[in-house]
């Protein structure tokens, strides 16, 4: 604070003349600094030199400190708006609109990168405590051919590191072989030569005629039924071609006129060509017939044909990008072993960069027709939501940055039963898993704060009732209230399984950390947030499995790559038992454990992943063996076991290293399909609550105020939160003896009639459910149902129309204000973590 000038004292030169050392007027403010265009700060205020010579005011840490706490403060009335408005009506707030939620955005949004951070500095982040070291995983082969997944990745892809794509069954899968036989060897041969440049004529790739490729086109009540197939059992996911443009170009091509078109036309081949990819994923999804029949890959390299013949780079077409999407799609169908997932890397990628322009809003080209603006938006934000799942599930980085698009969504808050998943995954896309690209999935480590406050985000994220699972946490257990048609069905547990699939791999690394550095008691490590998160998403998705393929199973069993998360999902319940079979989530997570490998077991022979299979029942029986000896006060006898085992489940974790398989056959049971909740205990006693990490207990309580009707078997009351309720990580009363899957004899009777030594009867899932209503005495932990959907009223709600991508949080900062590299090796990871978890 400047000094009180004394009383009859003469005036000095203003501090900013004194600084400059100009003559003063000594006038308030002075001529010198209204010349300058600094009066406001005469007489006492000064500026000082910023970067680049730039004058700044001296307070400047201050004042962005205010504006930081402003905009916070600004951000929370918004999501409190957008939340109480929702409730109103479906149609956003004036007050929530693009160009006002803009405003409390600073100036400079993103650090410069091109500077270097001193070495101390670099030094220190690498070394911070809250470092993980989750490099993902890379395979080199001795002919310099490379393939990497990244952190995030699917345990499924780390799988294909260590196995050189062994985990598809011996027989023989290559269906060009039998095509063969069925199309000529020119439409093989163009169908395989990707167009960089226009192809001259030779004798290998002679032009094809159109009504080469007309003559494979179903008769018109075929196509017809396999295009509806097309839209009731794939296009809910992802539906880049609108029904009327899927119309027309059906009229088109089954006009008889058409055969006198040329294929010279890139507006008829490229047509062609998406209507044979319609017929190729429809014969794919018929569950009349074979999964991954040689029918649809037919379709599939005719549209290739189609495509190729003329090089669409040069001048594409939205045809060609629609085509490419769909290609893409059908790959991701067909995939079942995983091993194709570098082709349909590479051709996605293909598409979103011949797709440029489709980011930019064309509604502002006054002379394109409002159609063409909408099937151009619907295109752009389908090649954007595909681009960021499947970034996510091979731990990659995105193609889009939303920073360079202005594209609208062509459903802003769409409620209707069409479209309102289409909205939602548009909107969950650019508003949550942008920022878990950019901040949690990055080069760089995120802070513990960074991923408690996304976690918190995805979780407030509202879902609207038409797209809620009934009975499912807080929805409403309704009856016939909503149309249950196989699309909605099918779209209601994947808006669940994203969140939850996201939730997973984003505390997955923390997890290992905690249950690696406290094993003992892993709730009361820094990282015990995480353990609760891991568990409680890893049960969401087994138990939303079981109700999928209860409900629809022939479909679900066509949509290997969900199953494939319930591999994650095994990792991390049957890490919990095996190296804590003391935590009281224990038991719990081996009955989700028991649950995942049952189920999986029902479908694994239809995408062949018996690779996978055996994987899991070798860790459920070792889960058995750990809890088993835990509770005869045994210490766990860690098998030295044949080097093949251990390096087997090594892969789990993406390690780069060379695996001996060594397969093995254990029973398989069979239970009960009926569905039920993974539950986490609560409530907690003092004593431990005095034992959790900071940030646990805080978590836990996020959960406690759902509505009572969210549990299939109907409503529970939960016990009040003071009562005591000893969840001690070192001790479990009333957990029945679980007997190891060599115990079940394999049989419905001898699954289902496990006696504990108790005397307690009961199946696996009366078990839990009798946990879960409390019938074991005043000793055991009440459980509450772990779905849940986001209210809105944590920040992170949304509107369903703009994307506002703020945290209100510093990026880079953790805990202890530092940010982890993932260069270092101080810290367990994941990938290290599953090398020990699965294997001692």
């Amino acid at each position: 604070m400047p000094k009180r000038r004394r009383k009859g004292a003469a005036r000095l030169s203003c501090a900013e003349c004194r600084r400059l050392k100009l003559r003063c007027d000594r006038a308030v403010p002075c001529s010198s600094c209204v010349k300058r265009g600094c009066s406001a700060i005469c007489p006492d205020g000064s500026l000082t030199t910023g970067q680049g010579n730039r004058f700044v005011l001296a307070s400047t840490q201050e004042l962005h400190e205010k504006i930081s706490e402003l905009a916070n403060r600004v951000r929370s009335l918004e999501d409190a708006l957008r939340a109480d408005h929702a409730q109103l009506t479906s149609e956003p707030h004036p007050l929530l609109n693009d160009d006002l939620l803009k405003i409390k955005a600073p100036l400079q949004r993103e650090v410069p990168t091109f500077r270097s951070p001193p070495s101390n500095q670099t030094k220190d982040e690498e070394g911070g405590p809250e470092v993980v070291d989750a490099f993902g995983s890379l395979s080199i082969s001795l002919s310099g051919r490379t393939k990497y997944f990244g952190h995030s990745a699917n345990s499924w892809y780390f799988l294909q590191n260590e196995t050189s794509g062994d985990c598809a069954d011996s027989e023989n899968d290559d269906p060009l072989t039998l095509l063969q036989e069925i199309l000529p060897a020119q439409i093989l041969n163009r169908a395989a030569s990707f167009p960089i440049a226009e192809i001259p004529p030779s004798i290998e790739l002679q032009p094809i005629q159109l009504r080469d490729l007309l003559w494979y086109l179903p008769a018109v009540e075929q196509a017809s039924q396999l295009r509806a197939i097309y839209y009731r059992h794939a296009a809910w996911m992802y539906n880049p071609v609108s029904s009327d443009a899927i119309d027309e170009i059906f009229r088109t091509l089954y006009d008889p006129s058409v055969a006198h078109l040329t294929t010279h036309d890139p507006v008829v081949s490229h047509g062609l060509s998406i209507l044979f990819m319609i017929l190729a994923i429809g014969s794919l999804m018929d569950t009349s017939h074979s999964p991954y029949n040689l029918e649809a890959e037919k379709y599939h390299q005719l549209a290739r044909a189609a495509l190729f013949q003329h090089a669409f780079i040069r001048e594409p077409t939205v045809n060609a990008v629609q085509a490419l999407f769909l290609m893409t799609f059908y790959l991701f169908l067909s995939d079942r072993h995983g091993t194709d997932a570098g082709a349909r890397w590479a051709i996605m990628g293909i598409a979103t960069k011949v797709a440029q322009s489709v980011h930019r809003d064309s509604a502002r080209l006054k002379l394109i027709d409002t159609a063409e603006v909408q099937r151009r938006r619907e295109l752009f934000w389908e090649l954007y939501t595909y681009d960021s799942w499947q970034c996510l599930t091979f731990g990659r980085p995105p193609s889009f940055s939303l920073a360079h698009v202005d594209c609208k969504m062509p459903f802003p808050g769409s409620t209707d039963d069409e479209n309102s998943y289409h909205a939602w995954k548009h909107a969950f896309t650019s508003e949550c898993m942008n920022l878990l690209h950019d901040q949690a999935f990055s080069a760089k480590t995120p802070s513990y704060a960074t991923v408690l406050q996304l976690d918190r985000k995805m979780r407030a994220f509202p879902v609207p009732p038409v797209l809620q699972v009934a009975g499912f946490g807080s929805s409403d257990p309704r009856a016939n209230s909503y149309p249950e048609t196989v699309m909605l069905m099918l779209q209601r547990h994947v808006v669940l399984a994203i969140r939850e699939a996201n939730l997973l791999y984003l505390h997955r690394s923390f997890f290992a950390r905690a249950i690696n550095d406290h094993p003992k008691d892993p709730l009361g490590s820094p990282y015990g947030t995480s353990v609760i998160a891991a568990y409680r998403s890893a049960g969401s998705l087994v138990a939303l499995m079981r109700n999928l393929h209860t409900q629809l199973k022939d479909p679900s069993e066509r949509i290997w790559f969900l199953w494939t998360h319930m591999f994650s999902c095994s990792i991390v319940l049957g890490s919990i038992v095996t190296r804590c079979p003391s935590l009281s989530l224990a038991p719990s997570a081996l009955v989700q454990l028991d649950s995942a490998c049952e189920l999986f077991a029902k479908a694994a022979h239809g995408f062949r992943a018996a690779k996978v299979l055996d994987i899991m029942l070798r860790l459920q029986q070792k889960a058995h063996t750990s809890l088993e000896q835990w509770r005869r006060g045994l210490a766990l006898q860690r098998e030295p076991g044949a080097a093949g085992e251990e390096d087997e489940l090594t892969v789990l974790g993406g390690q780069t290293r060379l695996v001996k398989k060594e397969p093995i056959s254990p029973t398989i049971i069979d239970r009960s399909p009926h569905s039920h909740n993974p539950v986490v205990p609560l409530p907690l006693s003092p004593a431990a609550e005095a034992r959790l990490g900071p940030g646990v207990l805080d978590y836990l309580t996020s959960f406690g105020h759902q509505n009572g009707g969210g549990h299939p078997h109907g409503q529970h009351h939960h016990q009040s939160f003071s009562e005591a309720v000893d969840m001690s990580p070192l001790s479990a009363p009333g957990y029945p003896s679980l007997m190891p899957p060599s115990a079940y004899g394999g049989g419905e009777g001898a699954y289902g009639s496990m006696q504990d030594s108790n005397g307690m009867m009961g199946n696996g899932h009366g078990m839990q459910h009798q946990q879960q209503n409390g019938t074991f005495g005043p000793g055991f932990p009440q459980y509450f149902p772990v779905f849940d959907y986001g209210s809105g009223e944590a920040g992170g709600a949304h509107g369903m129309a703009g994307v506002d991508g703020g945290l209100g949080m510093d990026e880079g900062m953790g805990v202890d204000g530092r940010r982890g590299s993932t260069g270092s090796p101080e810290a367990m990871t994941w990938n290290d973590f599953v090398n020990v978890v699965a294997m001692n």
